[in-house]
């Protein structure tokens, strides 16, 4: 892939893997591992009450009950504007969500300004927040994720 700025980069990389994961997720296959240089990306197929996978993921997951394992792969939170994306909140200057906040549907997650207007951006559902892809006052495209909610 070709190096590009931060945001469009990251654009391309959550484009690159929803669209990995849909064709995991619609053929037959079980595994997908795909290497680059020092890199590397596995997905795998996980069916209904299979239990954890490896002895990596065995030390990284909490016991669970015998219920159905449906991992949560996040949901992308876009800008639908161009503008700058503002993280902060207008009186306090602290930050609206930062990484593993709990947030509710609808909450005001932070705005986008574009030419002297702030338009909100809201979680579509509640969550975690998982990662927050734009820093405060960055300029940001129309469509480009700028966190994920899982």
């Amino acid at each position: 892939m070709p190096k590009t700025n931060s945001s469009q980069g990251t654009k391309q990389v959550v484009k690159w893997a929803e669209a990995l994961a849909q064709l995991v997720r619609e053929s037959k296959m079980s595994e997908l591992r795909l290497e680059n240089g020092t890199q590397t990306l596995r997905l795998r197929r996980r069916e209904d009450g299979e239990g954890p996978v490896g002895p990596s993921r065995q030390e990284a997951a909490p016991s669970r009950s015998s219920a159905p394992v449906n991992e949560d792969f996040g949901t992308p939170v876009n800008s639908s504007y161009v503008g700058v994306f503002r993280s902060s909140h207008p009186k306090t200057g602290k930050p609206m969500v930062k990484a593993q906040d709990t947030t509710e549907t609808n909450q005001v997650l932070g705005w986008v300004e574009c030419m002297g207007i702030r338009y909100e951006v809201v979680a579509p559902r509640a969550g975690t927040v998982a990662e927050v892809l734009v820093d405060d006052s960055e300029p940001v495209e129309f469509g480009q994720v700028l966190l994920v909610i899982q």
